[in-house]
């Protein structure tokens, strides 16, 4: 018989959109126990820590809240993009296990140091790279693996906004870290081939409100991604194909539809297509990839199983983002080994 495990103890630093959601997976799972908040933000952090009963702190009090918990074992840390360097470090420095949200960082150098952190201090640090928890798109990856599609040629990405969702991020670190970085490791996991060139284009260098970003990825292994980004149309009725994912190769041809949830629910000349795979509230539960990657995240630390995401890994999707910024700056194909960790 299995030997009992006790629930990680667990902080959460950013408790918002997707901090506060962590938050109440932390608090559902058995692997778990949210142990405090901090927010940078009052409200928030308040309401959150109200829900789910644990102090919470404010600002950049996220070292008082380390101090004042010794217990706290590991830290989702869920700030904004661009925010992730700061308490990703401090976390690290006090031997903290870390799951970041994505990108690991908005700089090469920045990510370097947080990968070099947490093998100095034996801790680990993974990276919301959620979608390896989808079973879509794990199944997708077995299906490569088992060369079902034979030597992969293309892969095709679309993830599609709204002209709204990029009003949060607007002017505050360079576009190229903020959709793309799920493709970029979906295609850097599947082929298991690191990127050789990277050539990206843009209407205004993919700093617009009505802008896009589109990539093309060279590989290794001679396969070629086409990643497309556009947060420049209006919001549209029905069900767009908002999102696509597809791999083809010698031998066949995988296709994963994110945008079709499975279930839709007419009224009174509205449509809505209920969330059946981020975070679904199922019999007052929420499930879906993202409990998966907390559970993961946790059974890693406790040594039930191995990382499925490692450091470097994200490291290596960071380097491919600043490829594709230094491409849309320069306007021109960049190879990957003429990049800095800057």
């Amino acid at each position: 018989m299995a030997k009992p495990v006790e629930p990680l103890c667990v902080a959460v630093i950013g408790p918002g959109r997707m901090g506060g959601l962590y938050a109440r997976i932390l608090d559902q799972c058995a692997l778990t126990n949210l142990v405090a908040v901090c927010g940078h933000g009052e409200v928030t952090a308040r309401a959150v820590a109200t829900e789910l009963w644990v102090p919470f702190y404010t600002g950049a009090r996220y070292r008082d809240m380390l101090a004042d918990h010794p217990r706290i074992e590991a830290v989702v840390v869920a700030t904004s993009e661009w925010a992730h360097a700061d308490p990703v470090g401090a976390c690290l420095a006090s031997g903290k296990h870390v799951l970041v949200e994505k990108p690991l960082a908005t700089s090469p150098s920045d990510a370097v140091r947080m990968v070099h952190d947490a093998g100095r201090a034996g801790v680990h640090l993974m990276v919301c790279h959620s979608l390896r928890f989808d079973p879509r798109f794990a199944e997708m990856r077995q299906a490569v693996a088992r060369g079902d599609v034979g030597e992969v040629l293309h892969i095709y990405s679309r993830r599609s906004s709204q002209p709204g969702a990029v009003d949060r991020v607007l002017g505050r670190f360079p576009l190229a870290y903020w959709l793309l970085p799920h493709d970029i490791d979906l295609a850097l996991w599947t082929t298991g081939s690191a990127v050789d060139r990277v050539r990206a284009y843009a209407r205004s260098g993919g700093c617009g409100r009505q802008d896009l970003i589109v990539v093309v990825l060279t590989f290794d292994c001679g396969a070629v991604a086409v990643l497309e980004n556009v947060w420049g149309s209006p919001t549209m009725a029905g069900r767009p194909q908002n999102q696509l994912f597809t791999i083809r190769g010698t031998a066949g041809a995988v296709e994963v539809l994110p945008y079709e949830t499975g279930i839709a629910v007419y009224r009174g000349g509205d449509a809505a297509y209920p969330d059946t795979s981020v975070a679904p509230d199922v019999h007052g539960q929420t499930e879906g990839m993202s409990r998966s990657l907390i559970r993961h995240f946790a059974g890693a630390v406790l040594d039930l199983w191995k990382p499925l995401i490692t450091p470097r890994d994200g490291l290596a999707v960071v380097r491919v983002a600043s490829a594709v910024d230094a491409s849309l700056k320069n306007g021109r194909e960049i190879s990957m080994s003429t990049m800095e960790d800057v």
